[in-house]
Order: structure tokens, then C-alpha cells, then sequence
């Protein structure tokens, strides 16, 4: 019973595996010498001046060297060490500071700099610190992936693409599919900016606009569910036709430039808090999803509608609703993405959201759900969609071209399909090698049978 349900554990979520195999190949393969930088450099050169009385921290006002600062004060706390912190913009600026402070520090203060406050060179030339040691970080050997910075983006990062993923992973087991995505996205981020460009920026307004963005998604899914089940047109042919219908419409409405927004507050849904709240939304969302799917009747409706469309129909499940339903919740997805793209870049545009309904697809097949319809699971789009990003994340650190990374894409599509095929067992040459095989073993055992009887006989 426990290998049972071990074998159905990594039958249903396998991927979990294969996505801590791509971190420990990117994390090994993206070593490289990198300067000392942020905050782990603050608590290197922290660790190193515990025998000081006195010292003085020279900085950018940069973001790796506020880290470092901020780093470096934390782990100073309760040494007894005096620290005097000149936060410069421009090395004239810093060497004024510093001459302004040279009555109040001893001579030949030590120096803690930065790698970029480190390469100034007119300290020597104020004679109170001419015999002053200086204190840099020093080069290191590490992965780039396995970096702090790196590793708090990833979730961030795969928060929008996870989002439609939902409504793909649901079209998808009904066998159906949705190319219209990635300009529900830019449609989205155009209707919201448009409406907010010259609005006060009260919370009002904004939840006004992003809903606006949101509900005209849903409606264009929800016409594309009913496309397909009142006049029974394929959804691929559906779906490329809004992809290109809301496309064009966003070019046209945001005249293919990209639009400002200008509201302060706009940002933190998308730049929160590090991005906290587009992956807590994105949490929240997945949460409602696996309720969906494996606790209502809606979600038993959509597997059943993708085992066998007519055997559900012929069960009494309303099939053309149900359909209807699942596309518009795709819409919504999209349209939810769309809004968080907004907020993280404070703008809109046409072209935003361009192949991601690739990249979508192949998360959610990647995540094991069937082309076919009828099997998935909404945690494994979520692993799928992390393999995709982990992917993208670590061939962008090895400096891999945009080209080879589409190339590599299509094909972890393609693996994805075959193992799936596999799974099944709708290869016919390896079904008829398994059968082989399975074949040769029950004839080698009768002959051994065989072969024993007849020396009990004799």
C-alpha cells in the first residue's frame, strides 16, 4: 500500500525531482570569480575589523552599496566599535566629507570601502589618512544562481506566468487549448493604464481600472468559450483568431506606444515588498484552484468532459457551461497577470505579454498535464511553471543567446509530450519492445518449468 502510493506520489509530481536536478546543474555550472557586493559583503568586512576601535565606512549611495552598508552596521552592533559612514555620490563629494571628518577621527583611520568606493584614488592625497589601511571586498568564487538576489526573484518572477497557468491547466484537461494569453495580457495592461493616466491615484480608482482590465479579459474568454461550443469551431482556431483580434486592439488603443501611468501608488501589487503580494495573490490563487478542481462538482465536470467529451455529455454534465466557464476563467488569469505587469513596470503597452502563451503551454505539459485532456493537476503546473523559469533563469546567468533559449523550449515541450505518450503507452515500438520483452521472460520461465519437471521426472 506504501509503495502504492510512493509510486503514485512521484507518478503525479515527478517534475518536483527533476526541478531540483536543473537547480544543482545551474548552481554548479554558474560559478564564476564575482566582486564581493550587497550584504554578505558587509558582513565579511564586519567580521573582519572586530579588533578596532574606530573606522570609517566610504559608500555609493547604489543599491549593492546601501546592502552592504545596511549589512554592515547590523553586524557591527554591540562591538564597541565607533563607525562614521560617508555615503557619497561622486568621489569629489566623498573627499570632502572626509576632510570635514578628519577632526573628529584619529589619523590613519582604518578605511572600509566598497568595490566602487575601493577604486578611488585621492586618499593618499589628504594627509590625515595617508597611512590608512583600506579595507575591500575581495573577489569571490560563487554561483551566480545560488545568489540571495537571484533566488528571491525566481518566485517573483514565475508568480505571473503560474497565474495563467491556472486557466491553461483547466482548457487544457478539458482538451481544449487557449493561444490568446499573451495579448489578453497586453490588452489588459493598456485598458487599465488608459483609464488610470490623468486619474487621481486613490486605492479607489486603482481597483477600479485593474478591475476594468481584468473583466474585459474575462469577457473576451468567455466569447471564446462560447465560440467554440455554439458553432463548434476547434479552440485553436478560436483562440489564434482573439490572440490577433486583442493584439491589434491593444496596439491600436495605446497607439503602439508604451503608456505611463504616473500614479505612485501603482507598484505594490507588482513591487511590494520584494514582490510579496503578487506571490501571495499567486498562493491565494493556486489555493482556490486545487479547491476547485479536486473538491466541486465544476472541477470533477472539467476531467470528466476531457476523458470522453460525449460519455460526460451522455452523464448529464453541461458540457457547452461548463467549457464557456473554464475559457473564461482563462481570461481572467490572463487578465489578472496583465494587471500585475502593470504594477511592476507603472506602464502599458501593446507588446507586453508577447509568447508568453508559449511559455505558459509548456509549463503547464511540463507540469504533466495531458494534451489530450482528461489528466492534470494543478500543483504540478506549478512545478512545471517553476522548471520553465529555473530554466530561463539559469540559461540567462550562462549567457546563452535568446535564440538557443527558444530552441531549448521547444524542445522540453516536445520531451514533455513524448514522456507523456510514453506514460500511456501510445508509442506503438515501445509498447510492442515492452511486449517483446515481456514475452521473451514468459517463455525463458516456461522452459525453466519445463526443464525442472523433466529432471524431477528422470
Amino acid at each position: 500500500m506504501i509503495k502504492g502510493k510512493i509510486s503514485s506520489l512521484l507518478s503525479d509530481y515527478g517534475m518536483i525531482l527533476v526541478l531540483l536536478i536543473l537547480c544543482a546543474v545551474f548552481a554548479l555550472t554558474t560559478f564564476s570569480e564575482q566582486p564581493a557586493e550587497g550584504s554578505g559583503a558587509g558582513q565579511n568586512m564586519a567580521f573582519k575589523v572586530k579588533n578596532q576601535q574606530e573606522v570609517i565606512l566610504v559608500v555609493t549611495e547604489s543599491n549593492s552599496d546601501t546592502q552592504l552598508r545596511e549589512s554592515f552596521e547590523e553586524n557591527l552592533k554591540g562591538s564597541g566599535i565607533k563607525l562614521n559612514i560617508v555615503a557619497a555620490k561622486s568621489p569629489i563629494e566623498a573627499k570632502q566629507a572626509l576632510i570635514e571628518l578628519q577632526d573628529k577621527v584619529p589619523a590613519n583611520t582604518l578605511l572600509i570601502c566598497s568595490r566602487q568606493t575601493g577604486n578611488w584614488t585621492f586618499y593618499k592625497s589628504i594627509k590625515h589618512y595617508e597611512l590608512s589601511e583600506q579595507l575591500i571586498p575581495q573577489i569571490e568564487t560563487k554561483s551566480s544562481f545560488l545568489s540571495s538576489g537571484n533566488l528571491k526573484s525566481l518566485p517573483g518572477k514565475t508568480a505571473k506566468t503560474a497565474i495563467i497557468a491556472i486557466g491553461m491547466t483547466m482548457v487544457i484537461i478539458t482538451a481544449g487549448i487557449d493561444l490568446s494569453v499573451g495579448s489578453l495580457v497586453a490588452l489588459a495592461s493598456v485598458v487599465s493604464t488608459l483609464l488610470l493616466r490623468g486619474a487621481e491615484g486613490t486605492m479607489v480608482n486603482i481597483t477600479l481600472a485593474f478591475a476594468a482590465g481584468i473583466g474585459l479579459c474575462g469577457l473576451i474568454g468567455m466569447l471564446s468559450g462560447v465560440l467554440t461550443t455554439a458553432f463548434k469551431i476547434p479552440a485553436f482556431i478560436v483562440t489564434l483568431a482573439v490572440m490577433l483580434i486583442a493584439r491589434g486592439w491593444a496596439q491600436n488603443l495605446s497607439a503602439n506606444q508604451t503608456i505611463k501611468v504616473g500614479v505612485p501608488d501603482i507598484g505594490w501589487l507588482g513591487l511590494g515588498n520584494g514582490g510579496i503580494y503578487t506571490i501571495m495573490l499567486m498562493v491565494i490563487l493556486y489555493a482556490i484552484a486545487y479547491i476547485v478542481m479536486h473538491k466541486t462538482v465544476l472541477g470533477r465536470q472539467i476531467y470528466a468532459i476531457g476523458g470522453n467529451q460525449e460519455a460526460a455529455r451522455l452523464s448529464g454534465v453541461p458540457v457547452n457551461k461548463v467549457l464557456i466557464t473554464v475559457y473564461t476563467i482563462a481570461g481572467l488569469m490572463a487578465g489578472i497577470a496583465g494587471i500585475v505587469l502593470t504594477s511592476e513596470l507603472n506602464s502599458g503597452s501593446g507588446e507586453y505579454g508577447e509568447t508568453w502563451e508559449l511559455s505558459v503551454i509548456a509549463a503547464v505539459v511540463v507540469g504533466g498535464t495531458s494534451l489530450m485532456g482528461g489528466q492534470g493537476k494543478i500543483l504540478g503546473t506549478l512545478i512545471g511553471c517553476a522548471i520553465i523559469e529555473v530554466i530561463n533563469n539559469g540559461m540567462n546567468l550562462m549567457g546563452i543567446s535568446s535564440n538557443t533559449q527558444k530552441i531549448v523550449l521547444g524542445l522540453v515541450i516536445l520531451l514533455a509530450i513524448i514522456i507523456d505518450k510514453m506514460k500511456k503507452g501510445e508509442i506503438a515500438w515501445i509498447s510492442n519492445l515492452k511486449s517483446n520483452f515481456k514475452s521473451s521472460n514468459r517463455n525463458k520461465d516456461d522452459i525453466q518449468c519445463l526443464s525442472e519437471s523433466t529432471a524431477k521426472a528422470s
